[in-house]
């Protein structure tokens, strides 16, 4: 088994891998020290920072690079004479492509798919933090008929959970992360702006158990469900006087109107709120 990309993602598969049983032998990475420390964690004697020095005995490739990069590296390495494509297993971790980035090593034999880990892999996280975040996680796969097989047997081995992508919805489920992953942490930032002249840092402490809360209801008993507040109360009141806080604040002003108006949704389709108050609602969110 090899690894091209030795970062964040690349370095905590190549671990996982290995202390499952997986022998690692060679790392390739852009930048030798990261080459180098990933090669170290899986006692890997052979690592680079060029594309060259792949071991042909490869048999399970991971490609973990920048998305941007991923067809060129499989143009790359299609051209090599000293691997057996056919016995080859290669995926990609990208999210957001799909595995015919990897074509051009399908077409000589191997066996081509995407495995997306979703996990968030932060910069400020040790490689043993980040392998402890890794229990149980999912991930989304991709890929031929033939490829999904190994790729469930791959995340079993990983103590993970899968679901199938398919093709055309590939983009789709990436949104779907980036929901999951990045808008709350712009969400929290505006609480934390909200309250930034009246509460002291670390501000979102305070809030520490409500966000809990909440998204362990969302959780447990869907969204829709879970919902609580102004809305799905129907509090004109509260909203107005809300948006009025606001008035000065344009972009806080528009997360609120725009999460306002898709929580007024979630409120109608849940039985809670009746067509006219989802309309009063609608318009006075709507309001400039």
């Amino acid at each position: 088994m090899s690894i091209i990309g030795a970062g964040a993602v690349g370095t905590t598969l190549a671990v996982m891998l290995h202390r499952r049983g997986f022998p690692i032998v060679s790392v390739i990475s852009r930048h030798r020290t990261s080459a180098r420390r990933c090669a170290e964690l899986v006692s890997c004697p052979q690592y680079s920072t060029t594309l060259k020095r792949l071991a042909g005995e490869t048999d399970l490739l991971v490609i973990a690079v920048p998305d941007e990069e991923i067809r060129s590296v499989a143009r790359h390495l299609s051209s090599r004479v000293d691997v057996d494509f056919r016995g080859l297993k290669v995926f990609h971790t990208s999210g957001s492509l799909t595995s015919a980035e990897l074509y051009p090593l399908r077409r000589r034999g191997a066996l081509t798919f995407s495995l997306h880990p979703m996990q968030t892999f932060h910069a400020s996280l040790t490689t043993r933090l980040q392998l402890q975040s890794m229990k149980g996680i999912s991930y989304g796969v991709e890929g031929t008929r033939r490829s999904i097989p190994f790729a469930v047997s791959l995340v079993r081995s990983l103590g993970g959970k899968i679901f199938v992508v398919p093709k055309k919805e590939k983009i789709s489920y990436h949104l779907a992360c980036v929901l999951a992953s990045n808008y709350p942490i712009a969400l929290l930032a505006a609480v934390e702006e909200v309250v930034a002249r009246f509460v002291r840092p670390p501000r979102l402490r305070h809030f520490e158990r409500l966000i809990e809360t909440s998204i362990q209801n969302a959780l447990d008993h869907r969204p829709q469900r879970a919902l609580t507040g102004p809305i799905a109360r129907g509090s004109m009141r509260i909203v107005e006087a809300h948006m009025q806080v606001l008035r000065r604040r344009s972009s806080l002003r528009s997360v609120y109107r725009a999460l306002g108006i898709y929580a007024v949704e979630l409120s109608r389709r849940a039985g809670r709120l009746t067509r006219k108050q989802s309309q009063a609602l609608k318009e006075m969110l709507s309001k400039t």
